[in-house]
């Protein structure tokens, strides 16, 4: 059993998707409900923490998938 690695290049490919995934539903947000958001750093930060770990969750499933797949 190899040790825990961590792909810094994946985990920075996700953090700028999940940014511009972010950036894109505060706009939208913004734009059909004009006034909903009160705060938009705090919106954007609570959004930014889901989409991240949505986006790290489906790629380890996938991961587990392909993997599976194999055997």
């Amino acid at each position: 059993m190899e040790p825990f690695r961590i792909d810094v290049a994946y985990l920075m490919i996700t953090a700028v998707v999940s940014l511009v995934a972010t950036v894109a539903i505060v706009v939208m947000v913004d734009l059909v409900q004009p006034g909903l958001i009160v705060s938009r750093i705090g919106t954007g930060l609570f959004v930014y923490i889901g989409v991240f770990a949505a986006n790290l969750l489906i790629e380890s499933i996938r991961g587990r998938l392909h993997r599976s797949q194999d055997r």
